[in-house]
This record gives C-alpha cells, sequence and structure tokens, in this order.
C-alpha cells in the first residue's frame, strides 16, 4: 500500500528523472544490454570464455559425431546463449570422458550468429555442409526462423537449449525442432500461482519492453491472473528511449493500490531505469518478476529492493545452493571453465540439451534424426538436471518443467523452493 507522504516523494523522483534525461540510456538509444558492472565505475564483460569447440576445416575420425551449434557468443543474445552453449561443451567433455556415444568420440562445431539475423541462414547451411548429427540453435525464435526453414528439407534434429517463446511447443518449427527451456505460458501460470499463494487478488502489471520474452510473459500472466479471478488495476509498459512513461507509471501504482506488483524486465536496464525508481517513490507493495531478472548482481543498484521474489532455473547462489546434486555439479563445472559462477540459472538448459539428446540416441541406437526425435517426443517427466521434462505428440517444449522461486532478503538473493505447473 502507498506510504503517507508518497505524493512529494514521487515528485522528487520524477523531477529527478527529468532533469537526467533517460539514465542508462541517456546517451542515446541502446536496447542491447551493456556489460555488466560488478564494482563502481568498473565495467565487466559479461561473455563468458566458450570451452574451445573443434573449428571448421580440422580433420575428424570418420566415426565422429558432430554436433552443431549456431548460437550467439556476441551481441545482446549472448547473454543468454553462450551460458548455455559453455554448459553445452562441458556436458560433452565429460560424455567423451566416458567414452562418447554409441562408442564414437563426439565434437562441437560452433558457428557464432553474432545477434544477427543475416548470419542464420549461412551458419545453418554451413554447419550442414559440416555434417551435422545435430544442431543446437539459438535462444530466440524470431532469430532461429531462417535457420530453421534453411533446415526444413534436410531433416535435422535441432534442439534449442533455452528457446522460451511459445512457438516451440506445437510443432509449427518443425516436427524435429525440440526446446529444453519453459515456455513463457508455463512461466505466466507459475507466477500467476506465486501471487495468488500469498492471498493477493490485485495487482499492476509493469513490463520492460526491452525484451519480447518479457513482454510475453507479463501478457500471458494478466490473462492467466484475471481468468483465475484476479483483478490487474493496470498493465503498464516502459521504454528506456521514452522515459516520459516513467512518471504515468509511478503515479498509476500510487492510485490503483494494488495488493502486488508483477514485473517483467530484463535485469540490465530494469534495476535502475524502473525498478530504483519505483522504490524511491515509496511504493512498497511485494514484487514479482519472471526469470528474466534472475541473479542477485543487480540487487545493489535497487536500495531499498524490499519484498521481491523471482523464478529461476536453478540456484546459483554459493550461500544459497540449490537443492540438486546434479544442477551444482553442472554449475561448479561452469566455474570450472568460465572462472566465474554463473549469472542465473539458465545455464542448465545447456547441459540437459545435450543430456537429453544423449539418452535419446542411446535409446533409438542409432544417430537417424526421425528415430531420434520419436524418442524425445517419449519423453515423460524425464529426470534431468533442471527437473523432469515431458514432450509429446503435440509438444516439442518443458510445458511441465519445475522451476525454482528465489526471494530477495537484502544483500543477497536465496533459493525458498521448486514450484510445478
Amino acid at each position: 500500500m502507498g506510504a503517507p507522504g508518497i505524493r512529494p516523494v514521487l515528485l522528487v523522483v520524477l523531477v529527478l528523472v527529468a532533469a537526467t534525461g533517460c539514465g542508462l540510456f541517456s546517451q542515446g538509444t541502446v536496447i542491447s544490454p551493456a556489460p555488466i558492472a560488478d564494482e563502481p565505475g568498473a565495467l565487466v564483460d559479461e561473455s563468458s570464455p566458450v570451452p574451445i569447440a573443434t573449428p571448421d576445416g580440422v580433420p575428424l575420425p570418420d566415426d565422429t559425431i558432430v554436433i552443431g551449434a549456431l548460437m550467439a557468443t556476441t551481441g545482446f543474445l549472448a547473454v543468454y546463449d553462450e551460458p548455455a552453449l559453455v554448459a553445452a561443451q562441458n556436458r560433452i567433455d565429460a560424455l567423451n570422458e566416458a567414452g562418447g556415444l554409441l562408442g564414437r568420440p563426439v565434437v562441437l562445431r560452433h558457428f557464432d550468429s553474432h545477434t544477427e539475423l543475416s548470419a542464420m541462414r549461412n551458419g545453418a547451411e554451413q554447419l550442414l555442409l559440416d555434417g551435422i548429427d545435430m544442431l543446437l540453435i539459438t535462444c530466440d525464435a524470431v532469430y532461429a526462423a531462417p535457420a530453421l526453414d534453411a533446415l526444413e528439407s534436410s531433416g535435422t534434429l535441432v534442439i534449442s537449449p533455452c528457446g522460451t517463446d511459445d512457438a516451440w511447443i506445437t510443432g509449427e518449427l518443425g516436427q524435429r525442432v525440440f526446446s529444453m527451456a519453459t515456455p513463457v505460458s508455463t512461466e505466466a501460470e507459475l507466477l500467476v500461482s506465486l501471487v495468488a499463494d500469498r492471498g493477493f487478488t490485485s495487482t499492476v502489471v509493469v513490463i520492460d519492453q526491452t525484451s519480447t520474452e518479457a513482454v510475453a510473459v507479463c501478457e500471458a500472466f494478466e490473462r492467466g491472473f484475471e481468468a483465475a479471478g484476479g483483478r490487474v488495476n493496470g498493465l503498464y509498459r516502459y521504454q528506456p528511449t521514452d522515459p516520459g512513461l516513467l512518471g504515468p507509471i509511478l503515479s498509476g501504482i500510487i492510485n490503483t493500490v494494488p495488493e502486488a506488483i508483477v514485473f517483467c524486465g530484463t535485469r540490465l536496464v530494469a534495476p535502475e531505469e524502473i525498478l530504483a525508481l519505483i522504490r524511491a517513490a515509496g511504493i512498497l507493495q511485494p514484487i514479482f518478476a519472471s526469470s528474466t531478472m534472475d541473479g542477485d548482481h543487480w540487487i545493489g543498484k535497487v536500495p531499498g529492493v524490499g519484498d521481491f521474489t523471482m523464478l529461476s532455473y536453478a540456484s546459483v547462489y554459493t550461500d544459497s545452493p540449490d537443492p540438486s546434486p546434479e544442477v551444482r555439479e553442472v554449475l561448479a563445472d561452469y566455474l570450472a571453465a568460465t572462472g566465474h559462477i554463473a549469472r542465473d540459472g539458465r545455464v542448465v538448459t545447456g547441459h540437459d540439451a545435450i543430456e537429453a539428446f544423449v539418452r535419446a540416441v542411446e535409446r533409438a541406437g542409432t544417430l537417424e534424426p526421425r528415430a531420434v526425435a520419436s524418442h524425445l517426443v517419449r519423453f515423460d517427466k524425464e529426470e534431468l538436471a533442471g527437473g523432469p521434462v515431458t514432450f509429446g505428440p503435440n509438444v516439442r517444449a518443458a510445458v511441465d518443467r519445475p522451476m525454482r522461486v528465489i526471494t530477495i532478503e537484502e544483500p543477497y538473493a536465496q533459493y525458498d523452493r521448486i514450484v510445478s505447473p
């Protein structure tokens, strides 16, 4: 609820916003994520050194299994693609140490998409020429589309470690195209449950429009919450290139007095651009966030972050470890490979993408894509590191995968529990 004296504070905040332009974006339009500052004034490249994949042109033994990876290690999609790619390489390394797959060595050949649509088709065609047996593809369905179009007639098996768009679910992207990520519709369903479990019946929804995934989750939340009998007092969209939107958001929250705030945004934009100003305005209602806010490195940018709950694929917090030994092993391998802890829990999807492929190939006894896909489709609560995954004749994404609930007790985020759809 709004506290007495809230409006004078709001006026001060709005004056500051007007005086400083648009905060992080005051020097021009920057939609792609910027490097994260770990210390004041020190910029650290968020990208991770990817373990060396086998480069093009290197002769391979005739019996080598080749996994292609068409994923971004540069550009704004790298923050999603690269951690999953590192985990995939780690799983392949462990597989080879154990004797390979079907008794054959496995190599990863990576083509960096540079987060450029124009590179996707060319990359797919190049990897096809390399004779790949499976393709790992970028998390973003829009960027994946040109590559999937190029692959359509090849029959190649494709797995996106982290594709969240609901388009991955139904097979519309291809009958042999799968995603190991939690779709936005499932994440929205979990957010509805989190809010309802706290007894809240009214919310406002705030969306940071720099993330298409964040937009989709919150729009789905609005529909789901109202269908469940809740009331959404307002849905507000924030665009960093238009800071004039912030005033109506703050005044709208104050005037509608919701019991809770549901927020979908990116951790690279939202903390200073939106969340800090919400809290500075004296708006203290509990905030529930999608997994795009996962991580604790932004908390210091939001003084008084208060009651904050978010979803995650895994707890990456060293002082609040994940309950799964498999997840902790994936995170330890990531640390060993890169020299730093994972920024968020999505890294486990890269491991699970390779693990799912391995199990399906072993059960099929062949690398033939149709046969391998038929065994993936039979996954029924298949226990992977990130949790049980079920596919089916009309399901190509992890629609029933549980997620972690992460809560904040300043200045730390911590694991709370696991929730299921």
